[in-house]
């Protein structure tokens, strides 16, 4: 990242909902469709909700996936999928088909399942070679510098392929991410780091360094990368 990329704004959530959806709008009169990979965590939720208010965006036309996923049933407190949907898939008219939750199943090994995922977005979305899977992939970027489930010290920055699994030290699940070569797959990404936990780790990570202690770094966009904060650097 560079500081040049950094937006800092009052209202992060707000910012991002506005952006993204001239982003939204921009892509299917462009393209004929908008695809999006969002977010974990809490910190995009208010952005989520802030969308799920807007009746004039071309929902038919929307895409939906995740960066990164618990290794945890869909109904389950700790599921991303469950978080976005509550604050804005259920308020919005996106088809079915066209929303792409990570897969689970109760016996299935976590690397299968990220395997899986990986061959759906070729499915649905086409060749990554050929053109970039995503027009936007929002991301969080923890106190402790992840993003998406690619944690630090963990190996996943290196994991080859669009999808993995990690089990990072001290979480309860399996976590299934996609790689920094499928997250990089994007027209636009874009960081949310919100709040004054996220600030050594903002300005580590903009100052650059090893991708396996800053993963963020690793982590690149087609045509323009974007940091919003509400943190004065």
């Amino acid at each position: 990242m560079k500081r040049s990329e950094v937006r800092t704004v009052a209202d992060v959530a707000a910012a991002v909902a506005s952006d993204l959806a001239e982003q939204v709008s921009g892509a299917v009169g462009l393209r004929g469709a908008a695809r999006i990979c969002l977010a974990g965590g809490a910190t995009p939720i208010p952005a989520y909700q802030h969308l799920s208010r807007r009746r004039d965006l071309p929902w038919g036309r929307v895409w939906i996936a995740w960066g990164d996923e618990r290794n945890v049933p869909p109904d389950h407190p700790d599921r991303n999928e469950r978080a976005a949907r509550e604050a804005l898939i259920e308020h919005v008219p996106i088809p079915v088909d066209q929303v792409l939750p990570w897969p689970w199943f109760e016996h299935a090994a976590p690397a299968e399942l990220a395997d899986s995922y990986a061959e759906t977005l070729r499915r649905t979305l086409g060749d990554p070679q050929q053109r970039p899977w995503f027009d936007l992939v929002l991301l969080g970027l923890g106190a402790d510098a992840h993003t998406a489930s690619l944690f630090p010290g963990s190996g996943a920055v290196h994991a080859a392929g669009m999808a993995t699994a990690v089990r990072p030290v001290g979480q309860q699940h399996a976590r299934l991410t996609l790689t920094p070569a499928a997250l990089s797959c994007a027209r636009q990404v874009w960081f949310l780091a919100s709040g004054e936990a996220k600030r050594a780790a903002l300005e580590r990570t903009l100052e650059g360094g090893d991708p396996d202690l800053l993963p963020a770094s690793a982590i690149t966009a087609g045509e323009e990368l974007r940091v919003y904060t509400d943190l004065e650097l």
